[in-house]
């Protein structure tokens, strides 16, 4: 199989770009605040990105994100290919009177986005739950196997909207106070909106173009559970399928997990018992969502930049809301960042439909 390897990686969340996301979580500190939502929504803890001035949930405020991230972005050639994730673009854009069309929707994002790009490239949208980004870089990697484009561009968006918030206030997912990833204590999840950009290519292409190596996709697993629209699999059969499958069956050794961490009561517990069985004790365990919140279809690729600046940094952020651990998690990152104990990351995420996906990113420096 051919080496994979991310070139450049950029993010934008509630705590700033990329830079000032990871300095905010070493810090211990929290984007999550109880005013970004409007009317009967308020009361809810959310995660907003400032400095945009657009109303929330629109394409106007969904093109001003693509554009501060596309911002740190090196060149691009112009054959590169573009995979997008999102779970639902801009989605209070159909809430109004009109009929349509509507812009800034998922099946239209993609190919926006690669013609403002000058991107001629292979063009996809993917559009699988909150494991959407994840999804993404593993449809990326493929597609460099197959020989389909010399690099790829993933880029995951989402927003903060009435129609999602909405959603999940009705499944009473949502976190009353504060979101408290793999606590004892936990008791929902806080919603971010967010953006994350990877260019991947081979490692033969990063050579021949002189692009920086920051990390190697070692291994990528994916697998259904097909047991429930929204709950996971208690037994996470699923998410322990793609972890083998990411790791070789163990084969490659794991320094730490980014995990996806939600902080619902289902969610953590189906990750906790996947850790157990598939890791070892010392492997130490994070969540970003209780500082970032849940950016939906961008977490994947939010979260795997994180992993990149981790395995670049030689340490993990602490889990910022945890407070008392479940005892069922064997070393969980709490108050305190943690060093690597191998410099390799898993970075996973789950999503409705029982989808669940998983990373192994390593440093290119132990290779």
């Amino acid at each position: 199989m051919k080496e994979v390897v991310i070139c450049a990686a950029v993010g934008l969340s509630g705590l700033g770009d990329l830079e000032e996301t990871w300095a905010g979580l070493m810090e211990g500190r929290s984007a999550l605040s109880l005013g970004g939502l409007p009317g009967s929504l308020t009361g809810w803890p959310v995660a907003e990105i400032a400095g945009i001035d657009a109303p929330m949930g629109s394409n106007d405020r969904l093109q001003k994100l693509v554009v501060r991230l596309l911002k740190e972005l090196p060149a691009l050639p112009v054959e590169a290919g573009l995979l997008v994730s999102t779970t639902k673009g801009a989605p209070d854009e159909l809430l109004g009177d009109s009929t349509g069309p509507w812009r800034g929707q998922p099946w239209d994002l993609g190919r926006d986005i690669a013609a403002g790009l000058g991107l001629r490239g292979p063009v996809s949208t993917v559009s699988a739950a909150c494991a959407s980004g994840t999804l993404a870089i593993i449809d990326a990697a493929q597609r460099l196997s197959r020989n389909e484009s010399g690099s790829f561009l993933v880029l995951g968006i989402d927003l903060l909207s009435t129609f999602v918030v909405s959603g999940f206030a009705r499944l009473h997912a949502l976190a009353r106070g504060s979101c408290r990833p793999f606590d004892l204590h936990r008791d929902g999840l806080a919603l971010g909106e967010g953006g994350g950009a990877l260019l991947l290519t081979t490692g033969t292409e990063a050579r021949r173009r002189s692009w920086p190596v920051l990390a190697v996709l070692k291994g990528w697993g994916v697998s259904g559970d097909a047991g429930h629209i929204t709950a996971p699999c208690r037994e996470a059969t699923g998410l322990l399928r793609a972890l083998d499958l990411c790791t070789g069956s163990g084969s490659h050794p794991v320094g730490a997990v980014n995990a996806h961490g939600t902080g619902t009561r289902f969610n953590d517990a189906m990750e906790i018992k996947a850790f157990r069985q598939r890791l070892a004790g010392e492997v130490p365990i994070h969540s970003v969502k209780g500082a970032i919140g849940h950016c939906l279809g961008a977490a994947g690729v939010i979260e795997a930049a994180i992993a990149v600046k981790s395995l670049g940094e030689g340490r993990i952020p602490p889990t910022v809301g945890m407070v008392e651990a479940d005892p069922e998690l064997v070393n969980p990152a709490g108050a305190r960042p943690f060093d690597l104990v191998y410099p390799s990351i898993i970075s996973c995420n789950s999503g409705f439909g029982g989808i669940n996906a998983a990373l192994l990113l390593h440093s290119p420096e132990k290779e």
